[in-house]
């Protein structure tokens, strides 16, 4: 009987989405509940070459040195292969190790995935994609060959169906475990799934559907959009660090209609695509790991790290996490409050204690008793406030501010700050005493340049968030403006890409996706002066704008169509040191043209 694609699945699947059935993959898998609306089948292209693929591979033994694309490797058997993971499912547990295999070849999967970027720059969708598994086979990983790959970069969608041959990951498994009902391929699932969500800047889940260490013939997976996946926190929780998935009993109870496939309570917040805290980077999750060790304590915490990185993000999950989550936590920006007025927001104040004290009035000490009190900035106290910070840290007690009451607290210190808080003491802006009580378990958040494998998950997470906020189609950048995002460095980290992603969903209207058109926009607010750094970037790295590009901007700018003209030709000038005919073609423009607009300019002044 031929198949045309679209049989019923005969044969029932395991609690993994498995399939024991000898038939082929993209007849029997098509109609299974937990894809949906997957694209049809397409032929496939011919690979490409994996010749520039060779030349990034270095071997040095007099330096006993293997490099791959700028990154050094090591050999290691195979059998020590099979050992180590039967070593680390004895000393953790299956879940557990698989988590953290699942997350290694995450992190790995992105980071090879910029290589893959660079490498094929002007390449096709699909051969970007054919680096991983080349990545692979050089290495000796394994042999992948597509079955179905479908990607349309203007909507994000995503589907693709692979075999793997000769898993050196999943043979070992199956040597030191035997057969048994779970795939063996985690490391490589998570390297898939980092990749294509480091590709396509969406959260992308990869799930092997068979595998040799269940006893199959050989091994299949399939890869798609998270959110085409019924169930997709089954594996975007070995994302995350451990214990991720479990709050305390009142984060569960206000949830407890949510629950996953293992019958666990899942907080609305931590599901995919409702998620406050998103991230699946190894800085992301040792951060995340430091958090749920203190949780529970009552021990002040101190997050460090640049500004943007999101340390109250961290500083919330923080108290859901704690055993006063029942309770509220009080938030404190220190530096937005004047010198002046900081203690009495702080302790509270007493009627008549100052001009215009005409009530008393509790500070947020008061208010966050039973629960938490989040310091940030708290570098910017003055001293005297840090003295009296001092003492509640010490005896729970303080004063209202034109008060004789003494007042006890029950509180939670948990405070931020990007300042060096060592130099300070060394300068003398900061109490040393007070320094040793908040630092009793500091907590440092990496930047964004550090936790790369981030972005995509935040760009889909605030995509999704500014597109409703905005009434604006939830769209995703397209491939270029993806690529700048990826190597941006974003020194004003989380709070930074947030801005962009906002703009870029403004400026974009209602276009199918966000371009690089729409980046250049979002840069030409600045104007030639500006010093934003995301600007620079934009000029310094860009090989000018699409020839429809000005068009775009002209249409969907708030700006005049002659401000935004001129802006773009400063900035090519600005690039191409005044050379004319340089800044022309970056722009798509004659020579003419823009020196016609020079002398009209010239003219004008």
């Amino acid at each position: 009987m031929e198949n045309d694609g679209n049989a019923e699945i005969s044969a029932p699947l395991g609690n993994d989405g498995n399939n024991s059935s000898a038939l082929h993959p993209t007849s029997r898998l098509r109609n299974a509940s937990f894809l949906k609306d997957v694209p049809r089948p397409k032929s496939l292209p011919p690979e490409p070459s994996i010749t520039d693929v060779l030349k990034s591979f270095e071997m040095l033994p007099d330096r006993a040195e293997i490099w791959f694309g700028g990154r050094r490797k090591v050999l290691m058997d195979h059998n020590d292969l099979g050992v180590l993971r039967r070593e680390l499912i004895q000393a953790v547990g299956l879940e557990r190790a698989r988590a953290i295999m699942t997350r290694i070849g995450y992190e790995l999967g992105q980071k090879e995935a910029e290589l893959a970027l660079k490498m094929r720059s002007d390449a096709s969708m699909f051969e970007i994609f054919t680096a991983g598994p080349q990545f692979h086979a050089i290495k000796g990983a394994v042999r992948v060959e597509p079955v179905v790959f479908d990607c349309d970069e203007k909507t994000g969608d995503f589907y693709s169906e692979y075999y793997w041959h000769n898993s050196s990951e999943c043979s070992a498994h199956l040597s030191q475990m035997g057969v048994g009902t779970h795939p063996g391929g985690w490391q490589q699932v998570g390297y898939a799934s980092g990749f294509a969500s480091a590709i396509l800047g969406r959260p992308m889940i990869f799930r092997e559907i068979r595998c040799v260490a269940m006893g199959h013939d050989t091994c299949f997976l399939i890869g798609q959009n998270s959110e085409r996946w019924d169930d997709a926190d089954r594996e975007v929780r070995w994302f995350r660090a451990d214990n991720y998935m479990s709050r305390p009993k009142a984060a569960k109870r206000k949830n407890s209609d949510d629950k996953d496939n293992s019958g666990e309570d899942v907080p609305e917040d931590l599901r995919v695509g409702q998620r406050s805290i998103v991230g699946a980077s190894a800085g992301f999750n040792i951060t995340l790991h430091l958090v749920d060790q203190v949780a529970s304590t009552d021990a002040p915490v101190l997050f460090l790290g640049e500004s943007g990185v999101g340390k109250e993000v961290f500083a919330r999950e923080l108290h859901k996490r704690s055993d006063r989550s029942d309770e509220e936590m009080v938030s404190v920006n220190c530096a937005a409050i004047p010198e002046s007025l900081i203690e009495a927001e702080l302790f509270g104040v007493e009627k008549g204690a100052f001009t215009g004290a005409i009530t008393s009035r509790s500070g947020r000490f008061e208010r966050a008793d039973g629960g938490t009190l989040f310091l940030d900035e708290i570098g910017t106290l003055s001293f005297s406030a840090q003295g009296k910070l001092l003492r509640v840290l010490q005896e729970g007690e303080f004063e209202r501010v034109g008060g004789s009451r003494t007042l006890t607290t029950d509180v939670r210190i948990i405070a931020a700050t990007n300042a060096d808080l060592r130099e300070d003491i060394r300068e003398g802006r900061f109490r040393e005493d007070l320094f040793f009580r908040l630092n009793v378990f500091p907590v440092h958040v990496p930047s964004l340049r550090e936790r790369k494998a981030d972005i995509p998950l935040l760009i889909s997470h605030f995509l999704r968030k500014y597109s409703k906020k905005h009434r604006r189609p939830n769209k995703g950048f397209d491939g270029e403006a993806l690529r700048f995002m990826m190597s941006y460095d974003w020194p004003g980290n989380i709070r930074e890409l947030e801005n962009i992603v906002e703009r870029s969903v403004i400026l974009s209207g209602q276009d199918v996706q966000i371009r690089l058109n729409h980046l250049m926009m979002s840069a030409a607010q600045y104007g030639q002066n500006s010093d934003d750094p995301f600007r620079d970037f934009l000029i310094d790295h860009s090989g000018g704008i699409p020839q429809d590009g000005v068009t775009d901007m002209l249409m969907d700018s708030g700006l005049k169509p002659d401000e935004i003209v001129e802006r773009m030709i400063d900035g090519a000038l600005e690039k191409t040191k005044g050379n004319v005919s340089a800044a022309a073609r970056l722009l798509g423009l004659t020579r003419a043209q823009i020196t016609y607009r020079l002398k009209q300019r010239e003219a004008d002044s």
